[in-house]
């Protein structure tokens, strides 16, 4: 490909795209390096025409950024700021454009701070050129937004979130920012339930799945993700079997769309029938529950060993294993088999420790009371 004197630096451009699309194994990087070069002899460093082109197909960026090179992505989009800062107005469209392309070549690299600052400042002068009720606005509300999640300042996210989804939900915008409400909305409830706050992510959940559906339908794969994302609120909550039924809900959209084959489609039914095996341990354990308060020892131990059979044919560790595991040393101990306790007590902690670590309050208390019944042992040896 050559650039020749008569083209513009838009159609060189244009033909570069269509040879990266179609030809996966091409060198971006030296073709745009070469376009640089080649624009820089015939135009000069410093042309505005080079610099404006650059910055309106932001073509050697965003190939720097597509090979998650967010380093020399950087420098590329400085570069160009810091031509056109001296040409543009400081509130042009463009330059906003090549700011937010910055702040995500900084995100690249793990600068969140930096992004963050970077976004701040795009949102400062589209709020003073177009008010707040802009989509650019709410687009870097939700931008920065994700950048402070990553920072762990969960309460200035959602925050942000929460002016996004006022912004978004206004009647005479409700139509045209839909897309950005939804993306507000997701992100929020996804930060609720990273936070453990599940009852509020999950209505949230719902309510991006209603808003799904009447936008799309049922049988599109935005609502099959809701229903994922809904399926995994729920359990979460340890409401196991609602988690089911919206699983399926995703799986039977999924496979209705041909979709049955995909890698993420697999995963989907693989926690799926890792559920229902949970759910039908659960099940076997409060059986054996209700069997050991109504004093049948025997029948709540075979209930347990079935609910344990369940839990070791799909986990290799879960901590409601390790509860069965308790549950029969429980039992064994009622019934004088103390030696028998213990060792049902031993893989109990076994599980906690393998499960959840050493540190977690659930395998100190275990380890307690295995301390316990080892030292009940020692006395009646004694």
């Amino acid at each position: 490909m050559n650039f020749n004197e008569g083209d513009s630096v838009e159609k060189f451009m244009e033909d570069y795209l269509r040879c990266f699309d179609k030809d996966s194994q091409y060198n971006a990087k030296k073709i745009v390096e070469r376009i640089l070069e080649t624009q820089v002899e015939t135009l000069g460093e410093d042309d505005p025409s080079l610099a404006l082109a650059l910055a309106f197909k932001g073509i050697m960026g965003r190939v720097f950024l597509q090979q998650d090179d967010g380093a020399e992505a950087e420098k590329v989009f400085r570069k160009i700021l810091d031509i056109n800062r001296e040409m543009l107005p400081h509130h042009d469209s463009d330059l906003m454009d090549v700011y937010q392309s910055l702040a995500l070549s900084l995100k690249m690299q793990d600068k969140s701070s930096e992004a963050t600052k970077t976004q701040k400042f795009v949102l400062a002068t589209l709020l003073k050129e177009h008010g707040e009720d802009h989509p650019g606005v709410v687009k870097t509300y939700i931008g920065i937004a994700g950048l402070l999640l990553e920072q762990d300042r969960w309460d200035d996210a959602l925050q942000m979130l929460d002016e996004c989804i006022e912004i978004c939900s206004r009647p005479r915008r409700l139509g045209e920012f839909k897309g950005l409400l939804l993306s507000a909305l997701h992100a929020k409830a996804t930060s609720l339930l990273a936070l453990r706050n599940c009852e509020d992510a999950t209505e949230l959940f719902a309510q991006l799945l209603m808003m799904h559906k009447e936008t799309n339908g049922e049988f599109h794969p935005d609502t099959a993700e809701a229903y994922e994302n809904l399926a995994v609120a729920y359990v979460q909550q340890e409401m196991l079997k609602d988690g089911i039924k919206a699983y399926t809900k995703a799986i039977g959209i999924r496979q209705s769309l041909l979709m049955s084959g995909d890698r993420h489609t697999k995963q989907l039914m693989e926690t799926l029938e890792s559920l229902k095996c949970a759910t039908k341990a659960e099940e076997l354990t409060n059986k054996g529950l209700a069997m050991k308060a109504q004093g049948n020892s025997e029948k709540a131990i075979q209930l347990f060993q079935m609910a344990l059979d369940v839990y070791k044919g799909r986990f290799r560790t879960h901590p409601k294993w390790a509860a069965v595991y308790e549950n029969i040393s429980a039992v064994k101990v009622e019934q004088g088999l103390l030696e028998d306790g213990i060792a049902a007590s031993a893989e109990s902690l076994k599980m906690y420790r393998r499960a959840v670590g050493d540190d977690h309050p659930g395998t100190k208390k275990r380890m307690e009371e295995h301390r316990s019944l080892l030292k009940r042992l020692l006395e009646n040896r004694s």
